[in-house]
C-alpha cells in the first residue's frame, strides 16, 4: 500500500513524479505543475524577498516538485 500514492501521483503526471522534476531542476510537468526549468535559458530565475522565503520554496519544491508559481497557484486556491 506504500506505493499508491506514488502511483497516483505517476499516473496523474504521465509517469512524472517529484523526485525526477528535483533531478531534473524542473517543475512537475502539467496537469500538476507547469514543467518549466527553475532557471530559464536566458539564465533568469524568480526573486524572493529575503533568504528565508527562497528557503522555504525550494523545501517545498524538494517535496512536492512544484516550482514557486505553481506553488503560489495552489495556495490561492487554484486561481489561474
Amino acid at each position: 500500500m506504500s506505493n499508491t500514492i506514488p502511483a497516483f501521483l505517476a499516473a496523474l503526471s504521465g509517469g512524472d513524479l517529484p523526485v525526477i522534476a528535483v533531478r531534473e531542476e524542473r517543475c512537475l510537468r502539467e496537469p500538476i505543475g507547469c514543467g518549466q526549468p527553475l532557471i530559464k535559458a536566458d539564465g533568469t530565475a524568480r526573486v524572493f524577498w529575503d533568504e528565508t522565503e527562497a528557503r522555504q520554496y525550494e523545501a517545498e519544491w524538494r517535496i512536492t516538485g512544484l516550482c514557486p508559481d505553481c506553488q503560489d497557484r495552489l495556495t490561492e486556491g487554484g486561481a489561474s
